[in-house]
């Protein structure tokens, strides 16, 4: 993970993980805190292959379907009408799978700068996705398959965090960084701020559900909640460690995953409480995605001491993944 992308809380001095070297460095520029890249870009080799605060826990049952080995590990998305079809971004392009994350293809997003830090597939319409990250924006027609550059009216580039929201085809949340959330409800060619109070600075991963339900992963805030369409937002319950990646379905707003930097939680009364997944090899929990019509498809990509992402599914909310 680069420096920047996974940024610990908004204190005089943050800590970040980074995924080439898994430690926490502090960073502050100014007045406020910055978020700054990090990391030697490489190659991309694909193989095939209860409550909040627990931290021990037996190894899960099942493989990972593949291992990636990409720049940094940023989102996924499964899409709503075939869910064997998933969508993986990181910070150099865009993955596709057509096999449930057994096996990998590139898209047209291939470039060091084709950043990907959030990822979303309508539910009202599977072939309109979405990614954006460090200064990018795509969008793509064809589920995936390729995309094409937009230029966004938001008041700065550097997004972290974005996804679409169920309740129109085209809305989409995007968090920039220094700036806020803002919501589109035009396919991203206009923006509008959408919550009227302060968010944490090191907001990482968005989440959109029914019901103008919003999460929102804070390394070291924990999961923020919405009820109001990203108005206001409240703490959920607490996890141990930095909370890395969020994900929820549109389906069931209550059932939310997050994944941390040691292991993967799931909520099923909104983030009320936290109850621990065990993985079949524990890591860091770098991004988690959930088919947005079955609420207990989860997939995740743990990010272990050697650097290799380990993509698991399951389809029981976490209780046993698929081998």
């Amino acid at each position: 993970m680069t420096a920047r992308s996974r940024n610990r809380a908004a204190r005089p001095a943050a800590r970040t993980v980074r995924s080439k070297r898994h430690d926490w460095r502090a960073w502050a520029l100014g007045g406020g805190l910055a978020l700054l890249a990090m990391g030697l870009l490489v190659g991309v080799l694909i193989k095939s292959g209860g409550s909040g605060g627990s931290s021990a826990s037996a190894p899960g049952t099942g493989v990972a379907l593949s291992e990636l080995r990409t720049p940094d590990f940023h989102s996924i998305a499964i899409s709503p009408a075939a869910p064997q079809l998933v969508l993986y971004g990181h910070h150099g392009g865009v993955l596709r799978s057509t096999d449930g994350g057994r096996t990998w293809s590139q898209t047209n997003l291939t470039g060091s700068t084709d950043d990907a830090m959030g990822m979303g597939i309508s539910t009202s319409d599977p072939s309109l996705a979405f990614a954006a990250g460090h200064g990018t924006f795509f969008r793509s027609t064809d589920g995936g398959n390729t995309w094409t550059s937009m230029k966004p009216k938001l008041p700065g580039t550097d997004v972290h965090g974005m996804a679409v929201s169920p309740e129109q085809p085209a809305a989409l949340y995007a968090h920039v960084v220094g700036q806020g959330l803002f919501r589109s409800d035009d396919a991203g060619d206009t923006w509008k701020k959408t919550h009227s109070q302060s968010l944490p600075a090191d907001i990482i991963q968005v989440a959109a559900s029914s019901g103008g339900r919003v999460y929102l992963a804070s390394v070291g805030s924990g999961v923020l909640r919405s009820d109001d369409g990203g108005v206001t937002f409240k703490p959920t319950g607490r996890l141990q460690g930095g909370v890395l990646s969020v994900a929820t379905a549109a389906v069931d707003s209550n059932v939310v995953y997050a994944g941390t930097d040691s292991q993967l939680f799931v909520s099923r009364d909104g983030g009320g409480t936290w109850v621990d997944r065990p993985l079949p090899k524990p890591g860091q929990v770098m991004v988690a995605g959930v088919n947005p019509r079955d609420a207990n498809d989860v997939m995740v990509i743990a990010v272990g001491s050697d650097q290799v992402g380990r993509v698991y599914r399951s389809h029981d909310g976490g209780a046993s993944w698929t081998s």
